[in-house]
């Protein structure tokens, strides 16, 4: 009986078509695509598909390396943001399964097989949670980023319904993802408007036993650029999404001391939910995580004044 379970389980699991979008990432790139190749669960992936939009001579040389029958590289010929090129390679997928991987993001072995597993017991769309890898476990900025950052993509807990999750490495039923309108044309916070779309009729998923590893950046310079990108969009997605009061002209300024109340308090309650590890490697990295907040509020604070079309 226990065997032709298995039969029929295995008989329909879905074919598997990971995205990945690119940009000058030479540096990281080289360990996504191989964290793919090495999933235990091989034999469902249908094909890897890298959209690349690369302005440098180093990525695509990193990309020749590969000689895999299963890796489709798209060459753009223009820088192409996150979301555009993930709907790129979505067009062209085959499987009925679309992995979203960043491609500053290596995966466990076990992470597809984690992720097939939840498949097949309902879960049609979610990620599996976020950790720093070894090489980084020592870097107070990196953690910093993690923190601020996955604080709700820990990997603790077991799989759960959530609101949204993170596009780093997501997956989604492709019939469903082309319901919801694939990513909408954000720089950022294109995830997470995805998932309210695809909340309004579906459940969406965390599953933290498919854990995944980011590479954060290494200098301060990049850490800072990319929370001002975080905090003005925030605020340019809940505008265009909610569209209250609170979200428009100078209120949001007025009312930001509140929201960074709400946002610490929030972020602090979960890194003590994770346990005592998590939280000694928070205090370890605090006042890295308090400079990149003080740049993610003067991002919120730019987008309160930028308009909405043409972001």
């Amino acid at each position: 009986m226990d065997a032709e379970f298995v039969f029929n389980v295995r008989k329909f699991m879905p074919a598997v078509s990971f995205i990945i979008p690119s940009y000058n990432s030479h540096l990281t790139i080289e360990k996504t695509i191989s964290s793919i190749f090495h999933q235990r669960s091989q034999e469902h992936i249908a094909e890897v598909i890298v959209v690349d939009s690369s302005d440098d001579d180093k990525t695509p040389e990193v990309l020749k390396k590969f000689d895999h029958h299963k890796l489709k590289i798209i060459s753009l010929g223009q820088k192409t943001s996150p979301s555009g090129g993930r709907n790129i390679g979505a067009a062209s997928a085959t499987g009925s399964l679309l992995c979203f991987i960043d491609s500053d993001v290596f995966l466990a072995d076990d992470w597809l097989s984690n992720v097939l597993d939840a498949f097949n017991n309902g879960c049609r769309v979610g990620c599996g949670s976020v950790s720093v890898p070894d090489f980084q476990q020592k870097s107070a900025l990196a953690l910093a980023q993690l923190y601020l950052q996955f604080n709700e993509s820990l990997a603790v807990g077991e799989t759960r319904k959530v609101k949204m999750v993170p596009a780093c490495n997501m997956f989604v039923e492709r019939s469903l993802f082309q319901k919801a309108g694939c990513f909408p044309d954000l720089r950022a916070s294109e995830d997470v408007m995805l998932c309210l779309k695809i909340g309004e009729t579906d459940q969406i998923w965390f599953v933290p036993s498919a854990k995944c590893y980011h590479i954060f950046r290494e200098d301060l310079k990049s850490y800072f650029s990319n929370q001002i990108v975080l905090g003005k969009y925030i605020i340019i997605y809940r505008r265009m999404v909610y569209g209250k009061w609170y979200y428009k002209g100078f209120w949001p300024v007025l009312l930001l001391p509140g929201f960074l109340i709400i946002k610490s308090a929030r972020i602090k309650l979960r890194i003590m939910k994770a346990g005592g590890e998590h939280f000694m490697k928070f205090f370890f990295s605090s006042h890295l995580f308090a400079a990149g907040l003080w740049y993610w509020a003067v991002g919120f604070v730019q987008g309160c004044f930028q308009k909405d079309k043409g972001q």
